[in-house]
């Protein structure tokens, strides 16, 4: 401690003078803001009292004396307006100088704040680093104005109202690039506007509706070649429009609905050829239209479903003509129909199954006469499809008969004679099918004719049901039936085997008469026999019966 007290004796007498000089120094420096004060204003007062009487008032400028005075005045107002300027602005010295005000976010002065303004995060950090700058009315983006990723990338810059974007402006991603342009309702896409990838292309211009594709507009594929132009609801295809394939090349162009082909279009293929032109559901052919070769030749006109010839139409060959036409079903025709040759002329009418003859139908010729009128399966004749018919049946499909015969080689059984004089009271027996139909009841063969098809039909008593007649065996005569039926019948490549349409040798040249012979054949349970004559390969008659 006495080293301690002698350092103090020593020093102090030194260092109290400049204690005192210091503490006089800071005590003058608290009131240096108002002893400044009441010194400019003594200097004011005495300028202001003073007159400009000699040349100790003025200042040499050049070639001129100015007044002290009016130097300190100008001093005066550059201060003043500095001040109001840079360090305490007016709103409408910031307005008048397009200066923006600078606002934090979430804080009750930006809440109170209308005008244009900088909205930061944080005000401490750079200024440059704004979230908004633009029109703001009570602390809402309202008016034009500029909207900033948090990396400080432009995000938004248009229209707003109550804080969301409203009116027209440009959307962009957190690298600048241009997402969308256009107009904005809520924040969302409405009205006329464009779309754009990250590579700056147009993917979609025109209507949006609640953010989405709506009304006329046009979407293009990467390339930047159109992929479609028309209407569009909720992001879709819908109404009148027009879809392209790469290149330009046109692929459709009609009415869609959900993106596909919906109500009246027409359909191209890769080269942009005309393939249909119709009605389509989902997408599919349906109702009626009109399918084309790649020549722009018709192929079909007609009703279609999912995609398929379906209802009544006509098809037609590459040349144009028409070749099939009825009721077609799955593609096929299917029901009643008509086949034309190459010529356009008619060569078949009656029933069809997956497009060939199969049912009931009438051959025609070159000249249009019916040729032969019978069954056909798969295509090909079935003249036993007749056998076994009751003659009402006969009747229903072939109309009544030209003529009636009663067969000589009826025999009446003992017992048979009261049946058939109970039928010869009926009015002509042999003038209708009924008359058949009960003479035949009677035990007594009919012979039913139809010239106009030169066929004949021998009904007689059914075994299973003996007041029915029905067709036993038929004969088919004339050249022109015979030349179409002889061929696929008495055709063969081996005669050990059946033929291509199934028929198999049962015996070859067995005498019939003075200059006649009979082939005869089989196929299934049916017995077939051809008469020629003996100096010539075609027949005259066949007759079919069953073996059964």
């Amino acid at each position: 401690m006495e080293p301690i007290k002698t350092i103090e004796k020593v020093l102090k007498p030194i260092v109290a003078p400049f204690i005192g000089h210091i503490m006089k120094a800071i005590l003058t420096v608290g009131r240096l803001p108002k002893l400044a004060i009441i010194k400019f204003q003594q200097m004011m007062r005495t300028m202001l009292q003073t007159r400009e009487s000699s040349l100790k008032n003025y200042v040499l400028i050049g070639s001129y004396y100015i007044s002290k005075r009016l130097l300190i005045f100008i001093v005066l107002f550059l201060l003043v307006l500095a001040y109001f300027i840079f360090i305490r602005p007016p709103a409408i010295v910031n307005k008048w100088l397009n200066r923006v005000p600078v606002l934090q976010e979430n804080t009750p002065k930006l809440n109170s704040f209308s005008g244009n303004g900088k909205v930061v995060v944080d005000p401490k950090k750079d200024k440059k680093e704004a979230r908004y700058v633009g029109d703001l009315v009570d602390g809402l983006y309202s008016g034009k104005g500029k909207l900033y990723h948090d990396n400080g990338i432009l995000a938004y810059e248009g229209d707003y109202e109550k804080g969301l974007k409203n009116g027209n402006g440009a959307l962009y991603d957190e690298l600048g690039h241009l997402i969308y342009k256009g107009a904005f309702t809520a924040d969302v896409y409405n009205g006329a506007g464009a779309l754009y990838d990250e590579k700056q292309r147009v993917i979609y211009t025109g209507e949006f509706q609640n953010g989405k594709f709506g009304g006329a507009g046009k979407l293009f594929v990467p390339s930047g070649d159109l992929l479609y132009e028309g209407a569009f609801n909720g992001g879709m295809y819908n109404g009148a429009g027009k879809l392209f394939s790469s290149g330009g090349i046109i692929q459709y162009e009609g009415e869609f609905s959900a993106s596909l082909y919906n109500g009246a279009g027409k359909l191209f293929d890769a080269k942009g050829i005309l393939m249909y032109e119709g009605g389509f559901k989902n997408g599919s052919y349906s109702g009626e239209g009109t399918e084309f070769y790649p020549s722009g030749m018709m192929k079909y006109k007609g009703q279609f479903l999912v995609g398929l010839y379906n209802g009544e139409g006509t098809s037609f060959d590459e040349k144009g003509v028409p070749r099939l036409k009825g009721a077609f079903q799955s593609g096929a025709l299917t029901g009643a129909g008509e086949a034309y040759d190459e010529l356009g002329k008619l060569v078949y009418k009656g029933d069809f199954k997956a497009s060939v003859y199969d049912g009931l139908g009438t051959v025609f010729d070159a000249d249009g006469a019916p040729l032969l009128r019978s069954f056909w399966a798969g295509g090909a004749v079935s003249l036993q499809g007749f056998l076994g018919l009751s003659s009402k049946k006969v009747e229903d499909l072939l109309g009544k008969p030209a003529e009636v015969t009663l067969q000589d080689d009826s025999v009446m059984l003992a017992g048979q004679e009261a049946a058939v004089a109970a039928a010869s009271d009926i009015a002509s027996p042999l003038a209708d099918a009924a008359g058949a139909g009960a003479s035949a009841a009677a035990g007594v063969k009919l012979l039913l004719s139809y010239p106009a098809y030169q066929l004949s039909l021998l009904v007689e008593p059914s075994k299973t049901n003996p007041k029915e007649a029905v067709v036993t065996s038929l004969s088919i005569w004339g050249s022109k039936p015979l030349a179409l039926l002889q061929p696929g019948i008495e055709t063969f490549k081996k005669l050990n085997e059946p033929n291509d349409a199934g028929y198999s040798i049962m015996e070859l040249e067995v005498g019939a008469g003075a200059g006649a012979y009979k082939n005869s054949y089989f196929k299934g349970d049916y017995l077939f026999t051809l008469t020629h004559f003996n100096r010539t390969k075609e027949a005259h008659l066949l007759q079919v019966s069953s073996t059964k």
